[in-house]
């Protein structure tokens, strides 16, 4: 899910761009076949002001996912199996934010350099740049990225939230390191990194797994190999 919000992000910058560029240096800026020069344009603040908007929705509903969900996981008591992530997970997911931390930084900057009109947009991206480091940090310091299973479903909460509940299912295979959820309905199929959970708890989180989701109406493939 990170990486759809990520990606709507980097495509409305990427459509934005070239307009900040034709704005900030007085280019003409071509659209629909139209010729505009960029200090003549009398609605540019209009479409900064768009452009901030949609890539400050996208952020904050991303934010709040990710913010929500560290709130859920970490009720513990709710929870009959609940871990930290394991030490390969947090080198990825530290990996991974300090990449798009970097990414924000660069697409923010280019915007100010382009266009002091951009402003907007550059600190909406500082938002997320400091919302980012602190959940980082909460996250790995805090120990609030974890994984958690109910009777219902399994939550796993780090940079992404994913939620796996078990109404619906058909099968689970594993191959690897690497669980599917198939379900009933629309051919969904659900996948989980077995590797984001500390070695030693493993065997506890799919004995459990086998406990909670009822082997009469859903197949289990793979596991007698394991």
């Amino acid at each position: 899910m990170n990486k759809i919000y990520n990606t709507w992000i980097f495509i409305i910058s990427l459509l934005t761009l070239p307009f900040a560029f034709a704005v900030g240096l007085n280019e003409v800026f071509g659209i629909f076949g139209l010729k505009i020069h960029g200090d003549q344009f009398e609605y540019k603040e209009l479409v900064f002001g768009i452009a901030a908007g949609l890539i400050f929705l996208l952020g904050a509903s991303r934010s709040s996912r990710k913010w929500s969900g560290i709130k859920i996981v970490n009720q513990v008591d709710r929870f009959q199996f609940n871990s930290v992530i394991s030490n390969e997970r947090k080198q990825s997911v530290l990996l991974n934010n300090s990449i798009e931390i970097v990414g924000f930084f660069l697409i923010g900057t280019v915007f100010i350099i382009f266009s002091k009109d951009a402003i907007f947009i550059t600190l909406i991206f500082l938002i997320f740049i400091v919302d980012s480091i602190i959940n980082t940090i909460r996250g790995m310091i805090g120990k609030k990225y974890r994984v958690g299973m109910t009777k219902k479903a399994i939550v796993s909460v780090d940079r992404e939230v994913i939620a796996i509940y078990f109404k619906g299912l058909k099968r689970i295979s594993i191959t690897k390191d690497q669980l599917f959820f198939e379900y009933n309905n629309n051919d969904l199929v659900l996948d989980f990194q077995l590797n984001t959970i500390p070695v030693e708890k493993q065997e506890e989180f799919m004995r459990l797994l086998r406990i909670n989701v009822d082997e009469t109406q859903v197949y289990f493939s793979g596991f007698e190999e394991q």
